[in-house]
């Protein structure tokens, strides 16, 4: 017998039966709690942040209409859970994290090992970018989702998604004194070169974006009017 669908689970829950939310949230809360905890930093405060979405998720069930889907309905659920959460916290609490918490999509001896999965370890420099560059990233780079997803989880254009991906990398990279080689001339003149040894900062991953490109290759950023 096949899995069921998570649009026909939800189905099922809306037609009353008892154990079909409770086997969408089995499915997806360890991603639902690793998309907050790069967010927030914090694991209390993501498995807070987490616990909500799926209240919000049973709540508004009935307002689904498979328009995206149901991963993409969650995920919008979960990020404003997550920077509601920051919100109202008002600031970072950062946590040290472990390479098993939140799973992510990490290919094995890619660049996002040697580089970027470092300073997500200690979460440090994710959550001393700015918030919309930082949600952009975690969700582009770290969890695979392509740009036109990621516009319909925040309600934002596709060339918005790609400009603040591009702007989250660089500010990363300013963080960890690595900036990407090809986004070093974004600094002018005097910017600084990688660290000795170092590998650009560049991600790898498979999902498929907008165009054709990949939601890991480097974009150009957008004109801000279209932000």
């Amino acid at each position: 017998m096949s899995e069921r669908s998570d649009e026909s689970l939800l189905a099922a829950h809306l037609r009353g039966d008892p154990r079909a939310f409770g086997e969408l949230v089995g499915r997806h809360e360890r991603r639902i709690f690793g998309l907050c905890l790069r967010i927030l930093g914090n694991r209390e405060d993501a498995e807070d942040a987490a616990q909500e979405a799926f209240l919000s998720a049973l709540r508004r069930a009935s307002s689904f209409r498979q328009a995206a889907a149901f991963s993409t309905w969650l995920y919008r659920i979960a990020v404003n859970a997550a920077t509601d959460q920051a919100r109202r916290r008002g600031r970072a609490r950062v946590t040290q994290l472990g390479p098993d918490d939140a799973g992510l999509a990490v290919a094995p001896g890619s660049e996002l090992g040697e580089v970027v999965a470092s300073a997500v370890a200690v979460q440090t420099a994710l959550t001393l970018i700015p918030e919309e560059f930082r949600v952009a990233v975690v969700l582009c780079d770290l969890y695979q989702v392509p740009y036109a997803d990621a516009a319909q989880i925040l309600e934002v254009p596709v060339g918005t998604v790609k400009s603040r991906v591009f702007r989250g990398r660089v500010a990363l990279a300013e963080r960890l004194g690595d900036p990407p080689t090809g986004e070093r001339a974004q600094g002018g003149p005097g910017a600084p070169g990688r660290a000795a040894g170092r590998p650009p900062l560049r991600v790898v991953g498979a999902a498929g974006t907008e165009g054709g490109s990949r939601a890991s290759e480097p974009t150009e950023p957008d004109r801000p009017n279209q932000e």
